[in-house]
């Protein structure tokens, strides 16, 4: 196996949801969110320990997620979260997976599907309060719904669902709008004698707005250990999962003035110790982080310098004179006394958590700890 590899703490999936389930009643149902490959943490692995954890359900993109699930033994309910082609809707009610219906020709071709193949299909119907993606947008338009599926025998309506749009601001009444919103439409199933699974909660909502929890909440960037506000918050223990590591594979003393890495465009202002590390690009760290991240080496930071390659990257050893070839480099994680976030590689990167764990490339190891 390579020596860059990402260390994925399943134990650490244990405590995330243990921490979001105390903040909720405990009736209040988990949704585990393992879609991108459970956020480039591996699937199969988090969604098993999800469920010893207290999940009841899986959220997924789409039916070739579900699939895989089922393939892997695991049986626990699992919602598709986006659109289900035609194509694909065999699939999806043979193997027991539960689509996200938000228009009204979804709901007669997964009926016919279903007619077809002599079976049930459980559906979530998804109503859009604000975030306007995908969603019924209106109360007619989600009642003319809900009367078709009443009479299509061979649909069950198990859940109703919405997202929210800003739920990890301070500023909360957006949300408390959305779900204002949303509990109209909750009406509208009851008066009609439905009475669904009811969610809206994201991770930021399940952790600070308990009025917004319905019947079950779903956990996404939270139970990888990453707040949704962009940075650790008071009171809010969650341990990160993945831990991302290399090691130095060559040093050597680059004399003033000499360009570093492609385009030249680090010149050594001295004579400078320098050491290449095993990973680039190819692996998944961004080239838009050249020369303004640091890394770990014996539990100090140290530069990366030039521009980073497909495969390797260059660093600054001034800080750290006893490092040594083979050392253990941390990209992201703890090493000693120091720490590099995703939040910190995301705010440079220009972007957010959730892209900086899903860029891992898939050449890059998972190895599972139980610590």
């Amino acid at each position: 196996m390579r020596s860059t590899y990402a260390s994925v703490s399943l134990a650490s999936i244990r405590h995330n949801i243990e921490l979001m389930r105390s903040r909720l009643k405990p009736e209040t149902k988990y949704l585990a969110i393992v879609k991108a490959n459970a956020y480039g943490h591996g699937m199969e692995a988090v969604a098993n320990r999800a469920m010893e954890s207290g999940a009841s359900y899986l959220g997924v993109a789409f039916s070739e997620e579900g699939v895989r699930l089922r393939l892997a033994g695991i049986t626990a309910p699992i919602l598709l979260l986006g659109a289900t082609e035609e194509d694909h809707m065999d699939d999806v009610i043979r193997h027991g997976l539960t689509p996200t219906v938000f228009t009204m020709e979804t709901l007669q071709l997964l009926q016919a599907h279903a007619a077809k193949l002599g079976m049930s299909c459980r559906v979530h119907i998804k109503v859009d309060t604000g975030m306007n993606r995908i969603g019924f947008t209106s109360e007619a338009a989600f009642t003319e719904a809900i009367l078709l599926l009443k009479r299509s025998p061979n649909l069950v309506l198990d859940g109703l669902f919405t997202h929210f749009a800003v739920s990890e601001l301070e500023d909360t009444s957006f949300t408390l709008l959305q779900s204002e919103r949303f509990r109209r439409y909750i009406d509208i199933a009851r008066q009609n004698g439905l009475n669904p699974i009811l969610h809206a909660s994201n991770s930021a909502a399940a952790l600070h707005i308990p009025e917004a929890q319905f019947d079950m909440v779903r956990g996404g960037i939270a139970m990888y250990g990453c707040h949704p506000a962009g940075h650790k918050v008071e009171g809010i223990d969650l341990h990160p999962v993945l831990s991302w590591h290399t090691y130095i594979t060559h040093i050597k003393t680059i004399p003033a003035g000499e360009g570093v890495s492609y385009g030249l465009k680090f010149v050594t202002p001295c004579d400078m110790r320098v050491g290449t590390v095993a990973v680039g690009y190819g692996d998944g760290y961004k080239r838009c982080l050249s020369g303004i991240v640091d890394v770990l080496i014996r539990g100090k930071r140290a530069r990366q310098i030039g521009t980073i390659c497909m495969d390797q990257m260059m660093i600054d050893l001034t800080d750290v004179p006893e490092a040594e070839v083979g050392d253990d480099v941390v990209l992201l994680g703890a090493q000693g006394d120091e720490e590099i976030t995703a939040d910190e590689l995301a705010d440079k990167a220009g972007t957010i958590s959730y892209e900086i764990l899903l860029s891992i490339s898939e050449r890059v190891p998972r190895i599972y700890t139980q610590d």
